[in-house]
């Protein structure tokens, strides 16, 4: 199983050098979706799984190794009534089990573990980058409606503005007709025109940091896969190498037990 891992390992740590050649970074991305956010989820959960998983995996094998000693120990160990220290010798079996308990005690598991660990915390800051970026967006999104909203408004009230004068066969106030009323000189509009403006500024400012944004979030994303990819699977095939040679050592005694 060990010689299995390292073999799958190795070849998912070649190819993600590979494929790190490949990437353009020129090419622009699109902007974080839900679809993305979701994929990013994902992947979280299933590192997270990943991690669980190897560590369990790993304590599960010494506690049963653990338990066959202790077993062997008591079983195959005759102990003399005078001296408790005293015994003929342990068995060949008893020997073998010793080896191959000390073998997976001193098997670096930890290297393997924080590596899978580290990779979860990549994706977190990923997914922390995303959520970010996305709430820009929305933002934007706000932005981009009050200001159509305004715009409306202020289109709808001056078609009323206007229209009213024209009922009555007079220009409007800043026509320099001398009929009518006398009005304010000043266009009674420019209020709502200054805080079009304003919004449009507004709408554009957050659409500039939504841009910015997008490409933060896609170089730091391709960043940190590119980093943390490789690591993780260069840890793995290690540990998995070493995990195989330690057992292959263990085996070939267990040929000798008779």
């Amino acid at each position: 199983m060990w010689g299995s891992m390292h073999q799958y390992h190795e070849v998912q740590s070649n190819i993600v050098q590979q494929v790190r050649g490949l990437i353009n970074r020129s090419v622009k991305g699109d902007s974080t979706s839900e679809l993305h956010r979701q994929a990013t989820r994902d992947l979280e959960s299933a590192v997270t799984v990943w991690h669980s998983s190897f560590c369990r995996l790993i304590k599960f094998q010494r506690d049963f190794i653990c338990s066959l000693h202790g077993w062997f120990k008591l079983s195959l160990l005759p102990l003399s009534n005078d001296n408790v220290d005293c015994n003929p010798g342990p068995s060949g079996v008893y020997a073998f089990c010793d080896e191959w308990k000390l073998a997976l005690e001193r098997v670096p598991d930890t290297v393997a573990s924080e590596g899978i660990k580290s990779f979860i915390n990549v994706v977190r800051v990923i997914s922390a980058k995303q959520t970010e970026e996305l709430k820009i967006k929305k933002r934007t999104e706000n932005a981009s409606k009050e200001l159509e909203k305004k715009a409306s408004s202020l289109r709808n009230i001056e078609r009323k503005f206007y229209h009213s004068y024209s009922m009555v066969g007079i220009g409007p106030p800043d026509s320099g007709s001398d009929h009518g009323p006398v009005l304010d000189a000043r266009d009674p509009l420019s209020e709502k025109k200054s805080e079009l403006a304003a919004c449009q500024r507004r709408v554009e400012d957050e659409m500039m940091r939504h841009a910015k944004a997008v490409e933060v979030t896609r170089a730091m994303t391709l960043n940190n896969l590119q980093t943390g990819l490789p690591g993780v699977f260069r840890a793995l095939t290690s540990f998995s190498g070493v995990f195989t040679e330690a057992l292959d050592s263990v085996c070939s005694r267990s040929y000798h037990i008779k």
